[in-house]
């Protein structure tokens, strides 16, 4: 996925802002798309924030990274041929792929809605090299 430009970005915060409060946690901040919820991630994150979170970097998975679907749906034997290792290990990374581009596209509307550092990190595996991104552009 591309970056966001400025315009863009402050397009899609402007549409945050016209949101109700109880829906803000609904949507993708980069496509502005309702996303799923998942009961599963419902039950391991109390904090609405990280939840919210949690649900996006899915999100992110399934509708903004196509070559997650390519090798993990159907032929996806056949598609990662030797390329790909472990479907855990592949997740982590993918992951945190998606927890960066989320931050570095959806930073206007992450400091919006107080989303810090310390919910990006309740969530498991959160490098290092996430973490600089997070605090060139949330932490202020």
């Amino acid at each position: 996925m591309r970056k966001l430009d400025a315009s863009k970005q402050i397009e899609n915060l402007e549409f945050f802002k016209s949101l109700p409060e109880s829906d803000r946690f609904l949507y993708c901040p980069i496509s502005l798309h309702r996303i799923q919820q998942s009961e599963y991630l419902s039950t391991i994150f109390d904090d609405p924030k990280t939840l919210w979170l949690a649900n996006l970097i899915t999100h992110y998975r399934h509708n903004h990274i196509s070559s997650w679907n390519k090798c993990w749906g159907w032929n996806g034997n056949y598609y990662r041929q030797n390329w790909f290792g472990d479907y855990d290990d592949e997740k982590k990374i993918v992951n945190e792929r998606a927890k960066r581009e989320l931050v570095r596209n959806g930073h206007l509307i992450f400091r919006y809605m107080e989303v810090t550092k310390d919910h990006w990190c309740n969530m498991r595996d959160t490098s290092p090299e996430t973490i600089k991104v997070i605090d060139k552009l949330l932490v202020a």
